[in-house]
């Protein structure tokens, strides 16, 4: 069995743009969908409905909501003090926890900053209760990664100077959720791709990110920039949305009913003569 999960930020509630993400995560096919920008309940439950998938969590204000095609899901919705909230799914049947996320916004040094505050909120949690190996962070992050190169002469003119006097951008926020143990993977499974996520039209920096704990980083069949008609991806948002593919058979082993086995066997008895 395998779990499609699609990240898309929506861009500043999707209101007008509707039916075009609904078309979107018709054409990817997900089976859990992070919706960041999502400030809208009303519309995230028109593109619910428009693709047959339930709303997991969507409240008025919080980027953050969750879609499902695959029934009822335990939900938490953590907001933590001086700092962005975040949605936590729990998938009991097969043993995953995925946290939702959309860090705060800004590549220089001050955004930097403010993510890294944010992210002990999310690690914090991740560590919790079974531990960061059974989970999954999905979300846009807006954060570069170490080793990406974002094309920073394809940035707006105000974004170039911000840099310039702002400490550039910094991979500090990566690093640290890397060095708590996750994978990134989209990285792990296209080592030199560029993988930018946005702007749609022309992907300049990637800042769409799933991260998979250390159970399931080897199961995760696939990791890539969603497919589709690249004039309606455009349209529908400012970003690329993010799919994952997750094998999810023997992540939990099933219970052992003693009277459903076979009798241990008994020694045979000793042969005469023989010791």
């Amino acid at each position: 069995m395998t779990l499609r999960l699609a990240t898309y930020n929506i861009r500043k509630g999707g209101r007008r743009r509707r039916h075009l993400i609904g078309e979107v995560l018709r054409t990817l096919d997900p089976d859990l969908m992070v919706l960041q920008e999502a400030v809208d309940p009303w519309v995230v439950g028109e593109i619910a409905r428009s693709i047959d998938a339930e709303v997991v969590t969507a409240v008025p204000g919080r980027s953050v909501a969750v879609l499902s095609r695959m029934g009822p899901l335990e939900t938490e919705w953590h907001h933590p003090v001086g700092g962005r909230g975040f949605a936590e799914v729990r998938l009991p049947s097969i043993g995953v926890r995925i946290l939702g996320v959309h860090l705060s916004a800004g590549l220089s040094g001050r955004g930097e900053r403010r993510r890294a505050h944010e992210v002990e909120h999310v690690l914090a949690t991740a560590e919790a209760g079974p531990g960061t190996a059974s989970a999954l962070i999905a979300g846009d992050l807006n954060a570069v990664a170490p080793g990406d190169l974002p094309a920073i002469s394809r940035m707006p003119t105000w974004i170039r100077i911000l840099l310039r006097v702002d400490g550039g951008i910094s991979t500090r926020v990566m690093a640290r959720l890397l060095g708590a143990g996750f994978v990134d993977a989209y990285r792990a499974l296209n080592p030199t791709s560029p993988g930018g996520t946005m702007p749609a039209d022309a992907p300049s920096v990637r800042l769409d990110y799933v991260l998979a704990g250390r159970d399931l980083a080897s199961r995760v069949t696939a990791c890539a920039i969603g497919v589709a008609d690249p004039v309606l991806l455009a349209a529908a948002s400012d970003h690329l949305p993010l799919v994952l593919d997750l094998e999810t058979r023997s992540l939990l082993r099933p219970a052992r009913d003693p009277a459903a086995e076979p009798p241990a066997p008994h020694a045979p008895p000793p042969v005469a003569g023989t010791t």
